[in-house]
């Protein structure tokens, strides 16, 4: 049924495409092109054109067309961008050109409305309210710190205005999935406007736990925020904004996975787990414009608390269970100074300063079929983290322009210093004895500097080239076993990137290309603790990261909107050596496809009916090639593909819309781990479809 379904849409999409192409030829005098791309983060703010880098931008009405509920749906959209399904919103590991850490401090950097998150377990939040989001690719350490050595991912909601409105919208799929949200912008004044968001998110869940056959991954989630928009004159700006998400996941759909067969059994374990976070985000943003520059101000706090309970072994034996109670909280604030766009020199100057602080709570019990094996009756510890992270930055880029020809030099000074206060207690048969205690510091500093060219052949066609430093600091493992996985050391990679923007036949054909090479010491490697009980980061000595990138969008006729976005990505350790047993040089890097891509079109009729305007058709293919899990590029997943589409029926103030995710039903893997002597996986969701409705007034 799913693959008539398909079948059907796909002729619907062509048949509309032959009708669309013989309506050209009959009029040709209309006038169609694509919309420029504008990158809207503040220090670019420009014409992705002018950009000397690349750099994708997902519209409104992509991520509305995809049904992108959170940042894993942007890997479907964006080449050599992954993000895999870990089972909860604990740790969202994101890859750009393979670079990227599946614990502690990200490698990519993420702002939201102007606010950086720091935190991975604040990284995967609910989207709503979304009007585009923007994927620069390579180091942005320049202008955005440390935590962008992979790229960065800027997201932008809707802003308050000044014409009143309510939008509602409601989406429901099988397997129970409900998404509702309301919209409501008020202006108060000529100066002053107000823009409140609510949003609720559930599913059953997808997988069913056989043991106690309840589903292992149901999901609520409950957010809400509020924007404020200030502008008293035309000179100064001020926007405020609070969003809050409290999210409950039930549990984790992991099961035993064989590494040698590559298969993966049924989901089956005794200890029900479940993870809960409340993610409160906060920011102020001033700006003002002088007459030849202007200033803003940033102001940011985020707090994440959250409660983790998990089955350690994830099988029907009660072995471990491990829970785990974090309070994050981190400031910031940056100021900066820039010039306007003009056709000789630009500058910016900034300073950047966080402070980020980590309690954590890590309880191991150990359970009845293990406490059988020991020579004891009870067992269990407790670990305490009490972590800080505090950095200071000063930043400047200038550009000089020579006729069609610019030159761009940026550089970072980055200070940052982390501590650590450690407690470890340990119970056997109930007598609490204290093991360890110790506090540690840490400090790096670091030179980023990047120098980009480019030159406008003509409007039309725009070759750069870059060399940027990129960087991630190093610091405390938030779980160790002996003294010397303590902590981890800086990474540091130069990246080379060329590549040249395109656009033809009046604006309806835009296509990009960019080639890059990452030489990359001391990369950061997820490792297991010797017990099997936890996770920290290693470093290994030298790896490379090299590929292509080809995204092309075209109008073949009018109303009919097509596109190509593929990524190849190479990255490979050169010297890994963990110990006289285990060399790893030539080895693929884990969770890196070896290429991905998506493809696809939209394609609006319309009707102009009394009660029906347009019908709009969306089709994409989404591949991902084959990637290794580990290090031993054993387990691996092979290449698979997602077909997804969307039918609207659109009038004035209402759209309707019917969906399909994977509608195949392609089946493979989202995520693997190892723990205590075995390895585990998370099969992708299966097919699903649904229906949304979208009312405003």
């Amino acid at each position: 049924m799913k693959n008539i379904y398909a079948l059907l849409f796909m002729a619907l999409l062509i048949n509309s495409t032959v009708n669309a192409q013989q309506d050209e030829k009959t009029d040709s005098i209309k006038h169609y092109q694509l919309e420029d791309i504008e990158i809207k983060s503040p220090k670019y703010n420009r014409n992705i054109f002018n950009i000397p880098a690349a750099a994708t931008m997902v519209p409104e009405r992509l991520i509305e067309n995809n049904g992108v509920e959170d940042l894993t749906g942007v890997s479907a959209i964006v080449p050599n961008f992954f993000m895999p399904d870990y089972g909860s919103k604990l740790t969202s590991p994101v890859y750009i050109r393979g670079v990227g850490n599946r614990i502690n401090t990200p490698s990519v950097g993420l702002y939201v409305d102007g606010i950086p998150y720091f935190e991975k377990a604040a990284f995967n939040f609910d989207f709503f309210d979304i009007q585009q989001i923007e994927v620069l690719r390579g180091p942005q350490g320049t202008l955005y710190g440390r935590n962008a050595m992979g790229g960065l991912i800027n997201i932008i909601s809707r802003q308050p205005g000044d014409e009143r409105f309510t939008e509602i919208t409601t989406d429901y799929g099988n397997y129970n999935q409900l998404n509702a949200q309301v919209s409501h912008n008020q202006p108060i004044s000529k100066s002053f406007a107000v823009l409140g968001n609510l949003g609720l998110r559930h599913n059953d869940g997808f997988f069913t736990n056989q043991y106690n056959n309840k589903k292992a991954d149901e999901l609520d989630s409950y957010s809400g925020r509020l924007k404020l928009l200030f502008t008293p004159g035309d000179r100064f700006k001020a926007t405020g904004n609070v969003q809050y998400e409290d999210s409950r996941q039930s549990g984790y759909p992991y099961a035993i996975y064989n590494d040698e067969t590559n298969e993966i059994s049924e989901v089956n374990y005794n200890r029900e787990s479940g993870y809960d976070r409340k993610l409160l985000s906060s920011g102020l943003n001033l700006a003002y414009a002088a007459d030849n520059f202007q200033i803003r101000a940033v102001s940011s706090f985020q707090s994440v608390n959250d409660e983790q309970g998990i089955d350690q072994d994830f099988t029907t034996t009660d072995l471990y269970f491990v829970t785990q109670d974090q309070d994050i909280d981190m400031f910031s604030q940056e100021i900066n100074i820039q010039s306007y766009e003009n056709e000789t020199y630009e500058w910016l100057f900034g300073a950047f300063a966080f402070h980020q602080g980590l309690d954590k709570e890590v309880h191991l019990e150990m359970g009845e079929d293990q406490l059988a094996k020991m020579p004891f009756t009870e067992y269990s510890y407790t670990k305490y983290y009490d972590n800080s992270n505090s950095g200071l930055a000063f930043f400047h880029q200038s550009t000089l322009k020579f006729g069609e020809f610019s030159l761009t030099a940026g550089i970072r000074a980055d200070y940052e210093k982390a501590t650590l206060d450690y407690v470890y207690d340990r119970s056997l048969n109930g007598n609490l004895k204290n093991e360890e205690a110790f506090e540690s510091d840490m400090d790096f500093f670091e030179i980023l500097p990047k120098l980009a060219v480019k030159y406008s052949i003509s409007e039309y066609l725009v070759p750069y080239a870059t060399i940027a430093k990129g960087y991630n600091s190093g610091g405390f493992n938030s779980t160790f076993e002996r003294e010397e996985d303590r902590s981890f050391d800086p990474e540091r990679s130069w990246n080379y990137e060329a590549g040249i923007k395109t656009k033809w036949l009046k604006q309806r054909i835009y296509a990009n290309l960019a080639l890059f090479y990452i030489d990359w010491d001391n990369q950061q490697i997820y490792q297991t603790v010797p017990s099997g009980t936890g996770s920290m980061l290693t470093n290994a000595g030298k790896s490379e990261s090299k590929g292509v990138e080809f995204e092309i969008k075209a109008l073949p006729a009018k109303n009919l909107e097509t596109w190509l976005a593929f990524g190849y990505n190479d990255a490979k350790f050169v010297e890994y050596e963990k110990n006289e047993n285990e060399i790893y040089n030539g080895n693929y890097l884990p969770y890196v496809p070896r290429f991905s891509f998506n493809m696809g079109g939209n394609y609006t009729i319309e009707v102009n009916s009394g009660w029906l305007e347009q019908i709009r058709l969306h089709l994409t293919y989404n591949g991902f090639g084959k990637h290794y899990w580990k290090e031993t590029n054993i387990a691996y997943q092979d290449y698979y593909g997602l077909l997804n589409s969307r039918i609207s029926f659109d009038t004035k103030n209402i759209q309707l819309s019917f969906w399909g995710k994977n509608i195949l039903d392609a089946e493979y893997n989202s995520f693997y781990f190892q723990a205590v002597g075995n390895s585990y996986a998370q099969s992708g969701k299966p097919a699903t479809m649904g229906v949304n409705l979208k009312v405003n007034f």
